[in-house]
């Protein structure tokens, strides 16, 4: 695993660098008012479902999706939303919100495998303690800016 790069000052005195902070600005698709929604709705007609540019409409908006029981182990997370995360509508009746939930458990999977494929072990960094709280909590963030930061840390 990377270790922290050092940074040198120009007293010469060495300090580790802050860690990186992802900030999510976004509002939850659950908050946004009628109107708002008809709008969003207006947006994503003209994108096939489940399009990439359909989802990434779907992006400026957060959701905060199903908590994974804190007594189930973190390597077991994928199997986990794979097992117990599934919407029971047909996709015809999906809502923008159903699209938007579906998209959630989607990048969480995606963060998960990767996880369980490159192997955190105990002791986890704090970064990996955040992104495994993230993941199991049901945080949504973006996942192009979530996957990078997983992958930088096992190059």
């Amino acid at each position: 695993m990377k270790e922290n790069k050092k940074l040198e000052t120009s007293n010469t005195e060495v300090v580790a660098e802050p860690p990186i902070q992802i900030i999510d600005n976004r509002r939850e698709i659950d908050d946004l008012s009628d109107a708002e929604l008809k709008e969003l709705e207006k947006e994503l007609e003209q994108y096939d479902k489940d399009m990439w540019r359909h989802l990434d409409c779907l992006q400026k908006y957060k959701h905060i999706g199903e908590e994974i029981p804190k007594d189930v182990p973190f390597t077991e997370y994928f199997g986990y939303i794979i097992r117990n995360f599934r919407n029971p509508k047909p996709r015809k009746e999906w809502t923008v919100r159903d699209y938007k939930v579906d998209a959630t458990k989607e990048a969480r999977k995606m963060a998960a495998f990767t996880i369980k494929d490159h192997g955190y072990k105990e002791p986890l960094t704090d970064r990996q303690k955040r992104v495994v709280e993230r993941i199991r909590n049901g945080t949504d963030f973006h996942v192009f800016n979530s996957m990078e930061e997983i992958r930088k840390r096992f190059k």
